[in-house]
């Protein structure tokens, strides 16, 4: 399905959509321009493949060198993005999502739950040349399964998505056994390292030039950079953070609205739910009375 957004938002919008009807979504061998502007988060597990082109990935407060035969599995509700690709050659990628209890309402008692046993949100695989081959095939055996919509698709589809993540669970732990580790992304040590301390510290108030002093730079050259890496600005950035975590509150606890506004850092509930409608195309309200079942179901 080759579909264009003008941003991650609109993205995650658009994949909340198809899980209202159906537990699971491919874009298949998208390569079209990337990054999107903004982040990602949505309810459902994502495996981005890369079937060509290199790149980095952001996910939480980490980055992960992108190459062919990078699997990347992240779960449900975590901030990710690609933030930047070889300006020569774009990322090729099939990108798979499904609900969790898609799998799990059907996995075999006897066997353990892979995503039990791989880190909490993201996982890196890296498959060999040899079996690259075989992991397009399956995306393109669900390709042709979701297109085509067939009697009983969503059970071929069930079972093709247990093979694919049983093949990354054998690799990840063969990858373990070797005591191998992802390669270390080629990302800026003074943005890193912001990303990091922003995403631990974003319930306080926060400046330019008090982040600038941490990393010994100057203010403008460091928004200058922060942006061309990451994609958004330094206040961006801090605002996608807040906003990402009063999302989770307002799924998971009853806590009123104006207090999740203090808890995540907004100096005043009315700002904060201006804040919030910018990046959500409804009220926190709104938000809590659409999604808030999920963190009790």
């Amino acid at each position: 399905m080759q579909v264009a957004f003008r941003t991650a938002e609109d993205l995650s919008s658009a994949v909340d959509a198809v899980f209202r009807e159906i537990p699971v979504l491919l874009y298949h061998k998208l390569d079209a321009v990337a990054p999107y502007p903004g982040f990602q988060s949505h309810n459902g597990i994502e495996m981005y493949y890369v079937e060509s082109g290199q790149g980095l990935y952001l996910v939480g407060d980490e980055t992960y060198n992108l190459e062919p035969g990078t699997l990347m599995i992240i779960r449900p509700f975590t901030l990710h993005k690609v933030l930047q690709t070889d300006a020569n050659f774009n990322i090729c990628r099939s990108v798979l999502m499904w609900k969790e209890e898609f799998l799990l309402e059907n996995w075999p008692s006897q066997e353990p739950f892979p995503l039990a046993h791989m880190p909490a949100d993201c996982c890196r695989v890296a498959f060999e040349p040899g079996q690259q081959s075989r992991i397009s095939g399956i995306l393109s055996h669900i390709n042709n399964e979701w297109t085509e919509r067939q009697p009983g698709y969503l059970p071929v589809i069930r079972c093709l998505i247990q093979e694919l993540l049983l093949l990354a669970y054998r690799r990840h732990q063969q990858a373990e056994q070797e005591l191998t580790l992802p390669p270390a992304a080629q990302f800026p040590q003074e943005i890193s390292y912001l990303v990091q301390f922003i995403s631990g510290h974003f319930q306080s108030e926060l400046t330019l030039e008090e982040l600038s002093k941490l990393v010994h730079m100057n203010p403008s050259y460091l928004s200058s950079l922060f942006h061309k890496h990451v994609g958004l600005t330094i206040t961006k950035f801090i605002a996608v953070k807040r906003i990402h975590y009063a999302k989770k509150l307002l799924r998971e606890t009853e806590m009123p609205i104006a207090d999740i506004a203090y808890q995540c850092g907004f100096n005043h509930p009315t700002y904060f739910t201006k804040t919030f409608k910018k990046q959500e195309p409804m009220s926190p309200a709104a938000y809590r009375k659409a999604h808030g079942s999920i963190g009790r179901a």
